[in-house]
C-alpha cells in the first residue's frame, strides 16, 4: 500500500489565528498552574523533606500517620483548617545553562539569547536531549481534628504534571516543519511530474524543492523513527483523599500508625514514548476542556445532561498510603510508609499514524519562546492523524519513604528523608533524597534550608520562612524550591510552595 505524501513545508496557521491560539493555551496553562493542580511532592513542608516535618492533613498522600505525629506543633493540638496552598516548579538540565540565565536576567544586554528566540536552530540546539519537567499543586480544601490519640483528616487537592525530553529530529520538524535532514525516513519520493525516485540519501536542494512527498509502507514506524528517544506525558487529576491515624505509648516510645485512602477523578492525560513493541501514543481529554466547548458557554452555562457530561471526568481511580512512625521522648523519630497503591482507568484513544504523516498541519510555527514549543507538543493533532477509542489502566507506582529526625535545643531541628519510586512512570524520579534544618529563633519565626536531590538530577536548595503565632494559631510563608541563583550564575528549577492561610487551634 502507498501511503500519502508528506508536505516538504509544512502548512502554518494564520498569524492572528495563531496568536490566538497561543494566548489562549498560555493563558490556560496558568490558570491551571495558579488554580488547579495538585503533586504530591509539592505538598506545602519544610525544605528537603516536605513531608517528613509536617502534620494533618498536610501528611495524606505521603505518610498518614503524621495525623498524631506533628513535632511542629504543640502536642495538644485539636484542630486544622487550610485556606489556599500552593506550589509550583519547573525543573530542566536546561536551566543549569548560563546563558538561558543570561536571558532571564537580562545579562545579554539586547543581544539575541536562546530564552527568547526567533531562530528555530535555537530551540533545537537548546532543547534537544534535555529533560523538562512541570509540576504544580492546590490545596483547594483541607481539614484534620485530633482527639488524644486518634487523628481524622481530609484533604481536596488538584494535580497537574507534564513532562518532555526531545530528540534533535522531534525539536526540528516541531519548529521548523522539515528539512533535507528528514530525507532518511523515507524509502522512496514522488516528484511533480509522478515519478518514484529512491532514496539514495544525496538529493540536492533542487531535487527537493521537485518532490510531492515521500512514501513509507508504515506511517507508525516512520514517526516512531522521528520521535526516536523522545518522550511526551501529561496529567491532570482531581484528589478526594480521608486519612486516620491512631497513636499507641509504650514506656518512653510513641508508636503512630496511619492509612489514607483517595478517590481520583482525571480530566487529562497523554503519553507519547517508544517501546519495545513500537510506537505507544495514548490521550484521554475532557470533551469540555477545549476552545469550543469553552466558546459555547458564552450561550450559557451548560444545563442538558449531554452538555454536563462533556465537563466530566474521562478518568477515575483509587490509591491507598500505610504508614508508621516511632517516636522516642519527643526528641528524635524514624519514619516509613507505602504510598501510591493503587492505579486510574482513562477512557481516551489509542493515536496513530496509519498515513505518511499526512497534511502536517500544527507544527510550531514561529515559536517566540519555549513554552509554545512544549504546547505544541503536547497537543495531540501536532503527531497524530487517526485515533481509536480505548480504556487504559495506568499504575500509579508504589513508592517508598523512609526518615527520620532529632530536635537540638529549643530552637534547631533536624530531619532526613529518602524515597523510591518506578522512574518508568510519569511524575516519579526513581529516588529522592532530603535534608533540612529547621530553626525558630523567635516565637513567631521559623526558617528552614535543605538540601535535596531527585533522581540524576542535580542537587536543589530549598529554603523558606514561615510565620506564626506560635505553635498554635495563623501560619503563612512562602518557600523557594532552589535558590542557588543567588551566588551562582545558574540552577535547574525554579519553583515555590506558599501557604496563604492556614490556622491551628
Amino acid at each position: 500500500m502507498i501511503t500519502k505524501a508528506f508536505e516538504l513545508v509544512a502548512s502554518t496557521y494564520d498569524g492572528d489565528e495563531l496568536r490566538l491560539r497561543n494566548a489562549f493555551l498560555l493563558g490556560f496553562l496558568v490558570l491551571v498552574l495558579q488554580g488547579t493542580a495538585q503533586n504530591r511532592y509539592l505538598t506545602t513542608g519544610t525544605g528537603g523533606t516536605p513531608m517528613a516535618l509536617s502534620g494533618d492533613y498536610r501528611s495524606l498522600g505521603w505518610n498518614p500517620s503524621h495525623l498524631t505525629f506533628s513535632p511542629l506543633l504543640q502536642d495538644n493540638w485539636k484542630s486544622t483548617i487550610g485556606g489556599f496552598e500552593v506550589g509550583a516548579r519547573v525543573s530542566s538540565s536546561v536551566l543549569e545553562r548560563e546563558d538561558v540565565w543570561n536571558g532571564i536576567w537580562n545579562r545579554t544586554k539586547g543581544e539575541t539569547n536562546a530564552w527568547d528566540t526567533q531562530e528555530w536552530s535555537d530551540y533545537v540546539d537548546l532543547l534537544s536531549n534535555e529533560h523538562i519537567a512541570v509540576n504544580a499543586d492546590v490545596v483547594s480544601a483541607a481539614w484534620a481534628k485530633k482527639w488524644n490519640t486518634l487523628g481524622v483528616a481530609y484533604s481536596n487537592t488538584q494535580h497537574v504534571q507534564a513532562e518532555a525530553f526531545f530528540s534533535e529530529e522531534t525539536l526540528g520538524l516541531l519548529v521548523q516543519g522539515g528539512a533535507q535532514q528528514w530525507t532518511n525516513w523515507f524509502d522512496a519520493f514522488l516528484t511533480s511530474e509522478g515519478d518514484t525516485v529512491p532514496n539514495e540519501g544525496e538529493f540536492s536542494l533542487d531535487d527537493l524543492l521537485g518532490f510531492v512527498g515521500g512514501l513509507n509502507l508504515d506511517g507508525d514506524a516512520v514517526l516512531s523513527e522521528i520521535l526516536g528517544d523522545t518522550q511526551l506525558g501529561f496529567s491532570w487529576h482531581r484528589s478526594h483523599c480521608v486519612g486516620l491515624s491512631k497513636a499507641w505509648r509504650l514506656d518512653d516510645l510513641i508508636i503512630h500508625t496511619g492509612v489514607s485512602g483517595r478517590l481520583l477523578l482525571g480530566n487529562g492525560y497523554f503519553s507519547v514514548k517508544n517501546t519495545d513493541d513500537g510506537l505507544d501514543a495514548f490521550g484521554a481529554f475532557s470533551n469540555g476542556f477545549n476552545v469550543s466547548s469553552i466558546a459555547a458557554l458564552s450561550g450559557g452555562l451548560p444545563s442538558g445532561f449531554e452538555q454536563l457530561r462533556m465537563w466530566g471526568p474521562v478518568g477515575q481511580g483509587w490509591a491507598m498510603d500505610f504508614g508508621g512512625v516511632i517516636e522516642w521522648k519527643d526528641k528524635a523519630w524514624v519514619t516509613a510508609s507505602v504510598t501510591d497503591i493503587g492505579s486510574m482507568e482513562w477512557r481516551g484513544e489509542q493515536f496513530s499514524m496509519n498515513t505518511l504523516l499526512s497534511e502536517w498541519s500544527t507544527p510550531v510555527s514561529d515559536p517566540t519562546n519555549i513554552l509554545d514549543v512544549v504546547i505544541g507538543a503536547m497537543d495531540p493533532a501536532t503527531w497524530f492523524e487517526t485515533a481509536e477509542y480505548e480504556v487504559r489502566t495506568v499504575p500509579h507506582g508504589i513508592a517508598f519513604q523512609l526518615g527520620g529526625g532529632i530536635k537540638v535545643g529549643q530552637v534547631l531541628m533536624l530531619a532526613a528523608e529518602a524515597s523510591f519510586d518506578n522512574p518508568d512512570l510519569l511524575g516519579n524520579p526513581g529516588k529522592r533524597f532530603g535534608a533540612t534544618a529547621i530553626f525558630s529563633p523567635l516565637r513567631f519565626l521559623r526558617g528552614d534550608i535543605g538540601l535535596s536531590k531527585w533522581g540524576n538530577e542535580t542537587t536543589r536548595v530549598p529554603a523558606g520562612l514561615m510565620i506564626k503565632t506560635g505553635k498554635r494559631g495563623f501560619e503563612c510563608g512562602i518557600q523557594a524550591t532552589d535558590v542557588q541563583a543567588l551566588w551562582r550564575p545558574s540552577q535547574p528549577e525554579v519553583g515555590f510552595r506558599m501557604v496563604a492561610m492556614r490556622w491551628v487551634w
